[in-house]
């Protein structure tokens, strides 16, 4: 008889400009069969430190430890797991997330001995597979080829699956919200700014088609935008407002606009419906995919605010980094939005490969001359799986020591040939003063703190 496994999920307690709950530990959670016993550890949400974890652990005896991660997080998983493993040798402990989707096999090895299995792309099939099998305690060879995504050793050698993407997101089960119910978590889970709580966090899509040189979403999620149907959409929203009290959503996708139709619908059926909900899209949109109409649809529906990535004030870093739209666009696109009556902030990156201090300096300029309401500004990152670090690597201008990088966006870990690290770190307090540092800025500001 197959034993019911005790499974725990654990975010960790890491650096973070935000606190939204863990979506991905939801959705792995709510596709696990049903006679496990689930547990979800929010480490961050709770500033727990190390020695209480360790004592749960200790305690519960889990069968299976799931852990998750950024670059930045790398260092702290490795000694971490393998303090878990000291105090629960018998536990299996694995990993997904980005870091181990970029970089499958060195993450692989840079884990260990804390680490059992990687994962790699979407987990949801892959991990209710390796379930089964831990059930059995069945962990033969044959038996891991056939798990997709799953990174494991093998005869001192590590083996990588072919990873899968699923593609029908319907199939997946609602994320496990009773293991991160909205009202336990802060209610400004990315400032101090948001309409209404409780809140929650949601995807409609997966994917992102572009092209941009610096960024891994199309190598995590991939380069096709799959999306979830009207339907099953409406159907999560109206589960958490009749459950959980819901008010606002917050859609995390990384290209939601870029399936126009379903944003058109849906704000439609929210009309049609009578649905009185605030959503708002704080990762992004691209904004050149949407004319005034879209938006002031939008905006009747219920969207408050939205973010864009503006990255570059140079139309020749534009141009360089393959964004695919000019200034003059960007502008016109802000402008939209902000008739339509939406706030928008805008996202900048500085120190990219070949950029210079002019070049920093006119973006700093430009963007107090958008109509936007906030900025976010982050130093460049060599994000393994984007073209830029295969073409720093390739030159020799770069090298990944998992052991030093701390890829967020806000550290310094690459300075190109025209720039200083001093110069970087006045430049970017430079653009935050330059643009925040103004009344009608201020004024704004204060009126929406809460």
């Amino acid at each position: 008889m197959k034993k019911s496994l005790n499974v725990v999920f654990i975010r960790i307690n890491s650096v973070a400009d935000e606190i939204i709950p863990p979506l991905h530990f939801g959705y792995l959670a709510a596709n696990l069969p049903r006679s496990c016993n689930v547990s979800l550890i929010d480490m961050l949400k709770d500033n727990m430190d190390e020695e209480c974890l360790l004592k749960e652990i200790t305690d519960k005896k889990f069968d299976l430890i799931c852990l998750s991660g950024y670059s930045k997080d790398i260092v702290p998983i490795r000694n971490l797991s393998g303090k878990l493993k000291e105090h629960s040798p018998e536990s299996i402990i694995v990993l997904g997330g980005v870091q181990s989707s970029l970089m499958p096999e060195a993450t692989m090895e840079f884990v260990e001995p804390g680490v059992d299995y990687c994962f790699t792309g979407d987990g949801e099939n892959s991990l209710s597979k390796f379930v089964v099998n831990t059930e059995c305690r069945n962990f033969s060879h044959d038996i891991l080829k056939g798990i997709p995504g799953l990174v494991f050793r093998s005869n001192g050698k590590i083996v990588k699956n072919p990873e899968e993407l699923i593609a029908d997101l319907d199939s997946i089960p609602f994320p496990r919200w009773d293991l991160m119910p909205p009202t336990s978590y802060p209610k400004s889970p990315h400032g101090a700014f948001f309409r209404q709580f409780p809140y929650a966090a949601m995807y409609a899509t997966r994917g992102c088609p572009f092209p941009c040189t610096f960024c891994a979403a199309s190598k995590v999620s991939g380069k096709s935008i799959r999306h979830r149907s009207l339907e099953n959409i409406m159907e999560e929203i109206k589960l958490l407002r009749n459950n959980y009290g819901v008010k606002e959503i917050h859609f995390e996708d990384d290209n939601f606009s870029a399936k126009k139709k379903l944003l058109v619908e849906f704000c439609e059926t929210l009309l049609k419906e009578d649905i009185n909900i605030t959503w708002c899209f704080p990762n992004g949109l691209r904004l050149d995919m949407l004319d005034l109409s879209d938006l002031r649809l939008m905006r009747r529906a219920g969207c408050y605010a939205v973010n864009v990535g503006v990255e570059s004030g140079s139309d020749r870093i534009l141009k360089r980094i393959r964004k695919g739209i000019t200034t003059a666009k960007m502008r016109e696109s802000i402008s939209k939005v902000k008739k339509a009556g939406i706030d928008i902030g805008g996202f900048f990156i500085i120190g990219f490969p070949g950029e210079t201090k002019e070049d920093i300096l006119q973006t700093i300029k430009y963007s107090k001359t958008l109509e936007l309401d906030r900025i976010g500004v982050s130093y460049f990152q060599p994000y393994p799986g984007t073209k830029e670090y295969d073409d720093l690597v390739e030159c020799g201008k770069f090298s990944y020591d998992m052991n030093l990088m701390k890829l967020s966006q806000h550290t310094i870990n690459y300075i190109n040939d025209n720039l200083t690290k001093r110069q970087l770190y006045w430049l970017r307090r430079r653009a935050f003063i330059a643009f925040y540092f103004r009344w009608k800025i201020v004024v704004k500001l204060l009126k929406e703190v809460r």
